[in-house]
């Protein structure tokens, strides 16, 4: 029996940059929903995503995040990223891309 939380990561947009680049922040998660739900990924609320369960975990999460940050209509309009694995506080997905790939940042 699984007892712990699937990964999961929570998407937040700068509503006033986005609506300023013409975009609607719920589009943006609903944009978002579109790529990351068919890659093993369950919408848990707004912005927020977990794997179906831990044994896809990896392989639902790790790609997904990346395909993401790829995008340049998220990267230009993400104010937060935070990315939970097996611990309470998350990391910031931003911060790790601007540690190893700091080409996708674009805010």
């Amino acid at each position: 029996m699984e007892s712990a939380t699937p990964w999961r990561f929570s998407l937040e947009f700068d509503e006033e940059r986005s609506i300023r680049n013409g975009y609607d922040p719920d589009e943006l998660h609903d944009c978002a929903g579109r790529i990351v739900e068919p890659r093993g990924n369950v919408r848990i609320g707004r912005g927020t995503w977990q794997a179906e369960n831990r044994k896809t975990q990896f392989a639902a999460q790790i790609p997904t995040m990346m395909h993401l940050a790829q995008q340049d209509w998220l990267m230009e309009n993400v104010a937060s990223w935070i990315a939970w694995e097996d611990d309470p506080e998350g990391h910031d997905f931003l911060q790790i891309l601007q540690e190893t790939c700091p080409e996708l940042i674009r805010s």
